[in-house]
C-alpha cells in the first residue's frame, strides 16, 4: 500500500504528479505555459512532507488477553514502585511517603482529578492540546516544578490517581512486528523527510530489553515539526506503529 499526501486527480488542471524519488511520491503544483506545456510552480518555502511505500508486513500477531482484576492490581503496585525508583534516580535521599490509592482515573475525569491534585500540591500545571487549537480544552495534563518536594508531590498524585491497567502490553511476537515496522517503514519515512534517525539495535536485543529499550525513531529536536500543521502532516505521512495498528489494522466503529 502506498500512502500519499494531498492526493488530487493527476489530470486536474494545475496539478501534476512528481517523479518518484527513492520510492517517495509527492504531489506538486504545476502551471501551464502559453504553449500549453506544464511549467514548474515557484518553490514553496515550506518544506513538503512526504510518505513512502508501505512494505509488505507480516500479519499482526495475536495479542495476549486483557489482565484480570488481580493482575491489574499487581501491575498498579508494580508501577508505583517503578515511579518511586524514578524519584530516587534524581533524589536518592528522598523518603517515600505513604500514599492512599484514591481510585482510577478515566478518560472523562483524568484532567479534572489530576489538576485538583497538582493545585493542592502547589505544582505548576502544564496542559497539552494535541489538536493544535490553543483555545480548545486540554487533552493532556502534567506538572512541572523544581526540587525534591515537587518531585515527591508529583509522584504522590500519580500513585493516588493512576489509570487502570487492563492491557498486558505487547508480547514478544508483537514486539518483533513493531521492530520490523520501525525499521522497514517508520524510520525510513522519517529519514525521507530529512529527520536524522540513530542506527537501530539488533532485533533480538530490542525485544529482549523492552520496555527498557532506548531506540525509538522520532522527529526529536527537528524544529520544523514543532509547528502543529507540520506535526500533523508528518503523523499522517509516517504513522507510528501504534497509530497504524489502531487505525488501519484494527479499526473500530
Amino acid at each position: 500500500m502506498t500512502r500519499r499526501l494531498s492526493l488530487r486527480p493527476v489530470a486536474a488542471a494545475g496539478w501534476c504528479l512528481a517523479l518518484p524519488v527513492a520510492s517517495v511520491f509527492v504531489l506538486t503544483a504545476c502551471t501551464t505555459s502559453p504553449s500549453g506545456e506544464a511549467a514548474a510552480a515557484p518553490t514553496d518555502p515550506t518544506p513538503a512532507v512526504v510518505s513512502i511505500e508501505m512494505p509488505d508486513l507480516a500479519p499482526y500477531p495475536e495479542p495476549d488477553p486483557p489482565l484480570t482484576e488481580a493482575e491489574s492490581e499487581t501491575r498498579r503496585l508494580e508501577d508505583a514502585d517503578l515511579l518511586w525508583q524514578g524519584v530516587l534516580a534524581s533524589h536518592p535521599n528522598a523518603v517515600r511517603p505513604e500514599v492512599a490509592f484514591e481510585g482510577h482515573v478515566t478518560d472523562e475525569n483524568r484532567i479534572e482529578v489530576l489538576r485538583a491534585c497538582y493545585e493542592a500540591a502547589g505544582l505548576q500545571i502544564d496542559e497539552g492540546r494535541t489538536s493544535g487549537n490553543p483555545d480548545g480544552p486540554p487533552d493532556a495534563i502534567g506538572w512541572s516544578g523544581s526540587g525534591e518536594a515537587d518531585v515527591v508531590a508529583g509522584y504522590a498524585c500519580a500513585v493516588a490517581h493512576p489509570t487502570k491497567i487492563t492491557n498486558p502490553g505487547p508480547n514478544d511476537a508483537e514486539l518483533e512486528w513493531i521492530y520490523d515496522y520501525l525499521t522497514d517503514f517508520y524510520a525510513p519515512c522519517l529519514e525521507a523527510n530529512g529527520i536524522e534517525v540513530p542506527e537501530s539495535p539488533g532485533r533480538d536485543n530490542w525485544v529482549e530489553t523492552w520496555p527498557g529499550y532506548v531506540w525509538f525513531p522520532s522527529a526529536g529536536d527537528d524544529e520544523r515539526f514543532w509547528e502543529p500543521e507540520m506535526d500533523a502532516a508528518l503523523r499522517e505521512a509516517c504513522p507510528d506503529p501504534d497509530t497504524y495498528v489502531r487505525t488501519v489494522l484494527q479499526p473500530t466503529g
